[in-house]
């Protein structure tokens, strides 16, 4: 559980300056103090959505509210990894079991299909900044697509409370928001670049940086070679599959790298691993948004989420319809939709 205290040190108690009541008040009203708080991230959580999970947590903490923070699915992020370990984030198991606790979803929604819930009514609270379908059912819905990370919402949260988040805090969200917007040269917004600067002064500058950049090993690397060696590319986007296993961001490198390429208007990397494929799709063309292409794509055999230029999704086993027959789900899509 994240201590009460805990979120207090450091400049946790200075007042920064008067605010009206806004989402984090309305959310704190809705929250009874005698019960536990869980705070779940997206499955095969990322760096903004357990930096988003924990600076929600220590801010509870500060508002006497105990909560823990929690995900499902493996952690195969290597940056996450060390976050987690340089920070000392608490994290529970995937497995530990909600008992009464009251639910709150960060950087994901049920709807979605990108967060497992055991029981969703539990559920109190959705905060996410990704497309969606359907809007979840909860008492609380904070929903801002428009910002670039989910990190940007929370520390919105910590300036409406008047309070400023402790340094290491800070810095977790500081490398939730570089990660998400690759240090702000991708889609983002004014009110991302505002905390941006905010927590630029509050955290460690230097370490996020540092933690967000750490991706990739060698072997990685000649994965990342193997697979764009065999990649296949028409219409504008290209296809590639690596053979596995690696971390969860060598597809999004890959796929960030290659539309560099000026024909390309879009990537899809996937990578065949234990379980199942796990899939990053990017897409430099407005007109052509990666959430509808993996949706799309992924209908029927797996689950998806993100944003019109940056997606991701994952097939099991049981459903995985072979290489070929997903490369052309892709690539079907782009026949359909793009006028030539």
């Amino acid at each position: 559980m994240a201590s009460a205290g805990r979120g207090a040190r450091g400049g946790a108690g200075r007042d920064l300056r008067p605010a009206p009541p806004g989402p984090f008040s309305r959310r704190v009203a809705l929250l009874d103090r005698g019960r536990p708080v869980v705070i779940q991230t997206h499955d095969y959580p990322d760096l903004d959505a357990v930096a988003s999970a924990w600076a929600l947590a220590e801010l509870l903490g500060t508002q006497g509210i105990s909560a823990l923070c929690r995900y499902r699915g493996p952690i195969r992020s290597r940056s996450l990894a060390r976050m987690i370990a340089e920070l000392g984030i608490p994290l529970a198991p995937p497995q530990e079991p909600e008992d009464d606790a009251a639910l709150i979803v960060v950087d994901g929604s049920p709807t979605n299909g990108n967060v497992g819930i055991e029981d969703d009514q539990h559920l109190v609270g959705v905060i996410d900044h990704h497309c969606s379908t359907t809007a979840p059912c909860a008492p609380f819905l904070d929903l801002r697509p428009e910002l670039a990370a989910c990190s940007t919402i929370i520390c919105g949260y910590w300036a409406e409370a008047r309070r400023e988040p402790p340094r290491e805090v800070a810095t977790a969200l500081l490398a939730g928001i570089q990660s998400d917007t690759d240090f702000l040269s991708r889609r983002a917004s004014p009110v991302d670049f505002e905390a941006y600067a905010t927590l630029f002064r509050l955290g460690d500058f230097p370490r996020a940086s540092r933690i967000v950049r750490t991706v990739l090993d060698l072997p990685e690397l000649g994965l990342a070679v193997q697979a764009l060696g065999a990649a296949e590319a028409r219409d504008g986007l290209l296809w590639a599959l690596l053979p596995g296993p690696c971390g969860q961001e060598v597809l999004a490198v890959i796929a960030e790298f290659v539309l560099r390429v000026e024909e390309l208007r879009a990537a899809v990397v996937a990578e065949k691993g234990e379980g199942g494929v796990h899939l990053s799709v990017r897409s430099k063309d407005p007109s052509l948004s990666a959430f509808a292409m993996i949706k799309d794509a992924l209908a029927g055999l797996g689950s998806s989420g993100g944003h019109s230029h940056s997606a991701g999704g994952f097939i099991p086993d049981a459903t995985y319809p072979g290489e070929a027959a997903l490369r052309e789900r892709f690539f079907a899509f782009i026949r359909d939709h793009i006028p030539r």
